[in-house]
């Protein structure tokens, strides 16, 4: 057993010399061409600055800045870059490898960003790396651990704050472990110090005589006091205290040489040596798996593997040129009954001790074994399922100098499935010479927002972070790539202002280099607003901050008008630059964002000159907002033109540029240089009638042309001026019927006013009561088939007028209807019998007049017309039968005059007549059977009898009197009484002296009879 120790900080420091073995070989070719050099910094950096160690620049500048991220590409950078020198001796050597005809990568533009930024390790104490080089350090979640070839222990956190910095050994420190609250250091003076991260007090040293390569303490080494180590004894020790408080060590493996690693994950314990990798699972106190090593393998002390542990249930171990995936899983669960040394069960943890318990088997299984070009000196795990690997590439002798050239370790990301090499490049480490594969490392850290990369050297050390958002856009802005730079500022915690600054500087690029429509549409997504949240108010006035209540964004409002203003910037830049064409679909269309009128003035303005060629002016005119531009510089503009050159399309565009301004009149001479058919309408909508009244006639015959007026029929002419007069009545309260009526007349329009007359009577009658005697002449010139129901219906105008009309344009219904009205039925008669020579009209004539010398003149004249004789036959009716019989007709008709169909005539009124009686009898007959059954009915209810009861006292005492009971209906209610005819007589005051009963039944009839008589009387 050995001896244990107290470390005190203020030991002697003891230096020791290790000499290292220079390994010659030969790095694969083909993995080094795409390789990208990050040349070696020969400047210290400072703790808190973030220097990035450049890949292609050789000249080399340092600077710190911080990031404005303005207009100005320099005050958008977050950072300054250092530029490296690489080495005079590598830079020739490089140079001496390259052919002619060939140009390195450097020489080439780089068109995407870095995958990884470095920057140099400086937060260690001065004296680390150059005068005492690291051999060993530690990467926990909150605590770094450093340790050197002279035995001095750094700790750290994360951010490199010293928590404190102590002598431990004697010699090298080759191996560190954490747990975050105590650390294990083991030393090639053979000593394992274990203390308290942050109780200086709490530290001790175990002395194993051996130099000591790994360490790694128990899960539970609080309590339990125990940890695990190995080295040049070949020994795996499990050491820990005995109850008297002495150490005491378990021999775990042993006699397969020196043991080069120890890793513990969970209970399982891994460790590494001559035999291969041995994976124990505390426990179950047996080994679950050994991987053995492969006999092309170097040696083991030479080469140091490298473990990693992903994920919890993942482990990877690197180790010269191979690389093993391990898959931890639960096995079946076993109960540990097997008989175990006590000596064991007095050292390992209790749960492991305790036989009866079921402890879970875990279950080790290779995924991948991949062999690599180089030996790999760290291994790491990265994102999207990556490995970063950092190799080593053995010193290459000279073959003219014959001295050592010493490499840069390579960084190696590869893919976990297939072991592809996907992103290489040479870390530029300062001062490798006579470096080791084990002087190499490689570290991570995770925090809550990155994860760092530690490539460590004995004398150097870099740190490597994948490149977030901010340093993507730094070097995009570095590299002149705007429009990189402004789409990656969409996804970081910009102002808006300076996301737009960054597309201004695109904006600018490309107008460099000529590119004015991709500079046009650029601008047109970047200065982009979205209108609707823009206040609904006066459109001219300043922005005002309601836009920012409906956002979060503090500098909304600064933000819109910088839009603004950049739109107003680069509007004129395209202007003056006559670069119109390409500003036109871009430039905002809405009024909201107040952009200055004159801007669309000139954009306008430069259309309107190349209408003859492009309909661009007109489109624009339709679809942009009237408020968008100064509307009566550009109809005074137009207007100039116009007065040149009659540009029938220009000038319909004025008129409607004048609707937009709601300028309606200046319109309307516009419109009627056009000739516009729908003129009417226009003033109509816009309430322009009255005002233009006067002209209406002539804006009508805007609708024909030549002599269309004169020679279309009516029924055409009211289809094509229908909507006109429609409109007229609509506003017959703007412009009043009488004014119509008056200018069509004087305008030789009277077949407008037959159509406005007609449609205003249908739904206003009573205006055009003043206009009668005008309908009756317009219905004889255009529609005489609509005069006798005018005049039928109408009493308001003037009969003389209308007869003299009628008898001027020979209309004889009228005047025949006429002349009744006034009481010459003589004289209309004569007009029908003489001039319509209309029978059934002269005797419907007759009958309607109902006067006896009508009829008489009437069947006086028909005596000798055999047409009227043989209607008023045929015609002969009750109403007529008394002015005439047809028989005196036939009777007193001439002898000598023919009546063609005179016997179907007499035949037919026969018929009729024998018809009519039969129909006679037949309602009869219906009549007396209705009657019948009336009377029966009757007659039978009559002679209904009624149900008495008689069991009641009362009724049995009339019954037994033996006289006449009559039966007698009371009152609404018809309540039924018996009264003794006695009773009866005495009750209306009338003495009867002879009261009998009768039994016979005409006796009783006559009785009853009596007693109706009576009571008809009295009623």
């Amino acid at each position: 057993m050995s001896e244990e120790e107290t470390v005190h900080s203020d030991d002697p420091i003891e230096k020791d010399c290790f000499e290292k073995e220079n390994i010659n070989g030969k790095k694969d070719d083909v993995s080094k061409d795409n390789k990208e050099t990050v040349v070696k910094d020969k400047q210290d950096i400072s703790t808190n600055d973030t220097t990035e160690i450049s890949q292609n620049d050789k000249d080399g500048t340092q600077g710190n800045g911080e990031s404005q991220h303005g207009t100005n590409k320099d005050e958008i950078m977050e950072e300054n870059r250092v530029h490296g020198d690489k080495g005079e001796e590598e830079e020739q050597e490089t140079d001496g490898e390259e052919t002619d005809g060939e140009e390195t990568d450097g020489d080439e533009e780089e068109e995407e960003p870095p995958k990884l930024i470095y920057q140099r390790l400086n937060g260690l104490p001065q004296n680390f790396f150059n005068r005492d080089p690291i051999s060993a350090c530690n990467f926990y979640e909150t605590v770094f651990i450093f340790a050197t070839h002279s035995g001095i222990i750094h700790i750290t956190k994360p951010d490199f704050t010293t928590i404190r910095t102590f002598k431990a050994h004697r010699a090298s420190i080759l191996s560190i472990y954490t747990d975050g609250h105590y650390f294990a250091t083991g030393s090639m003076d053979g000593t394992v110090v274990i203390g308290s991260v942050s109780d200086e007090k709490d530290i001790i040293a175990y002395d194993f005589k051996r130099p000591i390569h790994a360490v790694v303490l128990d899960a539970n080494y609080a309590k339990s006091r125990s940890f695990v180590s190995g080295g040049m004894s070949g020994k795996v020790l499990f050491s820990s205290k005995n109850w008297l408080g002495q150490r005491t060590d378990l021999v775990l493996d042993e006699n397969n040489g020196p043991i080069v690693c120890i890793q513990q994950m969970d209970d399982l314990l891994l460790w590494m040596n001559d035999i291969g990798i041995v994976i124990y699972q505390i426990s179950r106190k047996q080994k679950i798996l050994t991987i053995d090593k492969s006999k092309d393998s170097p040696r083991s002390d030479i080469y140091w593997p490298r473990v990693h542990f992903p994920e919890t249930d993942r482990i990877l171990i690197a180790w010269a040129n191979r690389i093993w995936s391990l898959r931890v899983s639960i096995g079946k669960s076993n109960d540990v009954s097997e008989p175990s040394s006590s000596s064991k069960s007095r050292i390992l943890p209790s749960t492991a001790s305790i036989s009866f318990r079921t402890i879970q088997e875990k279950k080790v299984e290779i995924e991948h074994i991949f062999k690599v070009d180089d030996f790999v000196s760290g291994i790491a795990s990265f994102k999207d399922d990556l490995i970063m690997i950092l190799t080593y590439v053995p010193p290459e002798r000279d073959e003219i100098t014959k001295h050592l050239i010493f490499n840069n370790p390579d960084l190696k990301l590869i893919n976990s499935t297939t072991g592809q090499v996907e992103f290489e490049e040479e870390i530029g480490l300062k001062n490798i010479e006579n470096l080791g594969l084990n002087d190499f490392s490689l570290g991570s850290h995770i925090d809550s927002n990155r994860t760092r990369y530690f490539i460590m050297s004995a004398k150097d050390g870099v740190i490597a972070q994948e490149l977030q958002l901010h340093d993507r856009l730094d070097w995009f802005l570095e590299k002149e790539k705007y429009l990189e730079a402004w789409e990656i500022s969409k996804h970081l915690s910009l102002s808006h202002t300076k996301k737009l600054n960054l597309g201004i500087l695109h904006v600018d690029n490309l107008i460099k280099l000529g590119e004015w429509k991709d500079a046009a549409n650029f601008l047109s997504s970047l200065l982009y607003l979205d209108v609707n949240e823009m206040p609904d108010g006066d459109t001219k006035s300043t922005i005002y901050t309601s836009l920012s209540q409906n956002s979060n964004n503090e500098d909304h409002d600064s933000l819109v008008r910088e839009i603004i203003t950049q739109w107003q910037s680069w509007a004129n830049i395209f202007i003056k630059s006559n670069h119109i064409d390409l500003l036109t679909d871009v430039i905002p269309k809405s009024p909201k964002l107040n952009i200055k009128a004159t801007i669309y003035n000139q954009i306008l303005q430069y259309w309107i000159h190349h209408i003859d060629s492009d309909n661009t002016f007109f489109r624009l005119i339709d679809k942009w907002p009237i408020d968008l531009y100064d509307a009566k510089n550009i109809e005074s503009f137009i207007e100039e033109i116009l007065e040149k050159d009659s540009s029938p399309k220009l000038r319909k565009c004025l008129a409607n540029l004048y609707v937009k301004s709601f300028d309606f009149k200046k319109a309307v001479p516009h419109l009627v240089s056009l000739k516009d058919p729908n003129i009417i309408q226009f003033l109509s909508s816009n309430h322009l009638l009255d005002t233009f009244s006067d002209d209406i006639p002539k804006y009508i015959s805007l609708r024909f042309e030549g002599k269309e007026l004169e020679t279309l029929p009516i029924d055409k002419l009211e289809n094509r001026l229908d909507d006109i007069i429609n409109i007229l009545v609509e506003n017959r309260h703007e412009v009043p019927s009488e004014q119509i009526m008056i200018m069509m007349s004087k305008n030789h329009l009277d077949f407008i006013n037959y159509f406005y007359l007609e449609r205003l009577t249908a739904i206003d009658p009573f205006l055009t009561k003043q206009f009668s005697n005008e309908q009756v002449e317009l219905y004889s010139r255009y529609d005489s088939g609509k005069l006798l129901p005018f005049l039928s219906k109408s009493s308001t105008y003037d009969i003389d007028r209308a007869i003299r009309l009628c008898e001027s344009n020979d209309f004889t219904e009228e005047l025949v209807y006429l002349l009744g009205k006034i009481g010459e039925n003589k004289r209309a008669l004569t007009l029908i019998m003489n001039k319509l020579d209309d029978p059934e009209k002269a005797i419907k004539f007759a009958k309607h007049q109902n006067d006896k010398e009508v009829w008489h003149m009437l069947l006086n004249y028909s005596m000798k017309k055999p047409a009227f004789i043989k209607t008023l036959i045929e015609c002969a009716d009750d109403q007529s039968n008394s002015f005439y019989d047809p028989v005196s007709i036939i009777r007193g008709m001439p002898d000598d005059v023919e009546i063609e169909g005179l016997k179907n005539s007499v035949a037919k009124i026969s018929n009729n007549n024998d018809l009519n009686l039969l129909l006679n009898q037949l309602i009869l007959g219906i009549l007396y059977n209705q009657s019948e059954d009336v009377s029966n009915y009757f007659r039978s209810d009559k002679l209904r009898g009624l149900e008495i009861d008689v069991s009641s006292k009362s009724v049995m005492q009339l019954i037994s009197r033996f006289e006449t009971i009559l039966v007698m209906s009371m009152g609404e209610t018809k309540h039924i009484d018996l009264v003794s005819e006695a009773d009866f007589f005495k009750d209306n005051n009338r003495k009867v002296s002879n009261i009998k009963s009768y039994t016979d039944l005409d006796e009783k009839l006559k009785h009853i009879a009596y007693f109706k008589r009576y009571l008809s009387q009295h009623d």
